[in-house]
């Protein structure tokens, strides 16, 4: 009786005790996109409306969007959380969460990424 109370409580013991280096939950973010990187486009319905948008990736998981409208002048900055894998950026714009397709190549100096409405855009790094 005394080793089935014990392997009990042993087992209690050993579900109850946590490991505080384990960090195998949060979500990770790949350091090959850390950093600034800048693009434009077009409006669909207005191809003289260009937009030069520049997307900083923090190593912490933080970041920013910045459009500039060329002709207009106007300037929207956005603060941006994300975290990636392999081959998805999820993000979270504006309370939004988005799942962006992405590859880099160039020797990471390049950066496409592909948007849930289908859309891809070309972006550099920024030195």
């Amino acid at each position: 009786m005394k080793k089935v109370l014990f392997t009990i409580l042993s087992l209690f013991i050993m579900s109850c005790s946590s490991d505080d280096n384990d960090n195998s939950s949060e979500p990770t973010v790949n350091s090959d996109l850390v950093g600034t990187w800048v693009g434009s486009g077009t409006d669909d319905e207005d191809p003289l409306m260009v937009t030069i948008q520049t997307i900083v990736f923090n190593q912490d998981g933080t970041g920013s969007v910045t459009d500039v409208v060329v002709l207009g002048g106007e300037t929207n900055v956005s603060e941006l959380t994300w975290y990636s894998n392999a081959t998805t950026i999820f993000g979270t714009l504006e309370g939004q969460l988005d799942e962006i397709g992405y590859v880099l190549s160039e020797q990471n100096q390049q950066l496409e990424l592909t948007f849930p409405e289908g859309d891809a855009n070309i972006y550099v790094r920024l030195e």
